[in-house]
């Protein structure tokens, strides 16, 4: 296993002119920065793996986080918190765009660097934040105190290994371990060897708490639905896994286990490899599934909203087929920057034409004449139950689908499909399935992540 992570680290690690190009856009932008905020009376803080060390090579990010008081209202923040960051991009003579997270912030490109400038509160402890990223100064602390240089390396280990397998990122797409995440596992386990020989055997609920201060009575209870349980060292109310899927805990356990088994490079690589159509026919004949997606112009939002308003209209779309008695197997959404896709994974796909519906009890004389006097004839007893065997108005997915999708944006909004998804279908969409869906795979990423879904 040594030789293995060695021959990694050699990959994985920033050379001596990344070093040097880094350190001359940080000073660049401190310089900048000082000279914007300094009049204000403003600090600031620079965050990021660098600072400690453990970023991956090619990686050119640079996070810097301006301290207001927690005196200006939530307003003021906001909107001087992105004037403050365009005038330290125009400075540096870069572009910018306003990106969201739970405030607006400038996402800025400076000589190939991506750096975001975020306003947040310079607040007391973690446990008196005022919104999300005002905790950040508080783990930076934490993490240059208690992470030792030889554990550098460690982190980046872990980093590359959940990038590999698709579980680095505590966003809303990604669900996965966060880089804070990551570096408290390797202040817990000390090396990355200790940790995947420690985490092929987590069970979900696995709880750790660094600083032993989480004062929740049954803290297992309380998270009762988090696969993996890290209290915040800054913050004892706080899990830093609160994002990890379930889907993703298990991958990384698994993952954890098959390294230990077997070492080798190819943990540390992501697989770029498409699914080619007579795959894709040969597993979905196998599964015994059929394949649609809706596909749409992707909304001009920022990821974190457009994934969560993806997976939240499936789980509409998922109701909607239920509530028709189609069976899903499955479903997923995918999206690039052009496209974005809900992907259903049928069971059943095309249905009988009448369909059984199951009426109140026959001792319930109110009900039953309700029933009689709307199904006539249709009606008969089966059981304790009244029944009626209808014409079913939805025998194909694809028709369904196309009803409830076609309507008008309002309306899809007041059914449930969110405001940006609804948009953007409102304007146009279409449906693939069989040799549509399979044309599907001409885009790349794509087929990428259908060779993995599959």
């Amino acid at each position: 296993m040594d030789n293995v992570l060695n021959k990694v680290l050699k990959k994985i690690t920033p050379s001596n002119r990344e070093r040097e190009e880094l350190s001359g856009v940080l000073k660049r932008l401190v310089d900048a920065a000082e000279s914007v905020i300094k009049p204000m009376g403003l600090q600031k803080t620079i965050a990021g793996s660098f600072i400690r060390d453990t970023w991956l090579t090619d990686k050119k990010e640079i996070d810097l986080f301006i301290m207001f008081p927690v005196s200006y209202p939530r307003g003021d923040l906001e909107k001087l918190g992105l004037e403050t960051g365009k005038r330290i991009v125009k400075k540096l003579k870069g572009e910018y765009e306003i990106a969201y997270a739970e405030h607006p912030y400038v996402r800025g490109k400076v000589s190939g660097f991506s750096v975001d400038i975020v306003p947040c509160y310079k607040v007391k402890s973690a446990s008196k934040i005022i919104s999300a990223v005002d905790r950040t100064p508080f783990h930076n602390r934490y993490i240059a105190e208690h992470l030792k240089p030889e554990m550098a390396k460690e982190v980046r280990l872990i980093k590359q290994f959940c990038k590999a397998i698709d579980v680095y990122g505590s966003d809303i797409r990604t669900l996965g371990f966060s880089g804070y995440l990551c570096e408290l596992l390797i202040i817990k386990h000390r090396t990355f060897k200790k940790l995947v020989l420690s985490a092929r055997n987590w069970k979900f609920g696995k709880f750790m708490d660094l600083e032993g201060h989480c004062y929740i009575r049954k803290p297992k209870s309380f998270f009762r639905n988090h696969p993996l349980i890290v209290i915040d060292p800054t913050d004892p109310k706080r899990n830093v896994a609160a994002a990890l899927s379930d889907e993703n805990f298990v991958k990384f356990v698994k993952s954890c286990e098959n390294f230990v088994k077997k070492p080798s490079e190819r943990f540390f690589r992501r697989d770029m490899r498409t699914i080619k159509i007579h795959e894709l026919r040969r597993r979905l004949k196998a599964r015994g599934t059929r394949m649609f997606a809706i596909r749409f112009g992707r909304p001009k939002v920022v990821d974190d909203i457009l994934w969560s308003q993806m997976r939240k209209t499936s789980s509409r779309l998922v109701n909607l087929l239920k509530d028709n008695d189609f069976e899903i197997f499955d479903t997923s959404v995918w999206s690039d920057e052009k496209d974005s896709y809900l992907l259903l994974e049928m069971k059943s796909w095309f249905l009988p034409k009448i369909r059984r519906l199951r009426g109140p009890p026959v001792h319930s004389k109110k009900h039953s004449k309700q029933f009689i006097d709307k199904y006539g004839g249709k009606a008969k007893v089966e059981g304790k139950n009244w029944v009626a065997e209808i014409e079913r108005k939805y025998r194909k997915v694809e028709i369904l689908l196309e009803d409830f999708l076609k309507r008008s944006d309002k309306l899809l909004r007041m059914d449930g499909v969110r405001s940006h998804i609804a948009k953007s279908i409102g304007k146009d969409f279409e449906i693939l399935s069989g040799r549509g869906f399979e044309r599907t795979i001409k885009n790349r990423d794509l087929a990428i992540f259908l060779r993995k879904y599959f």
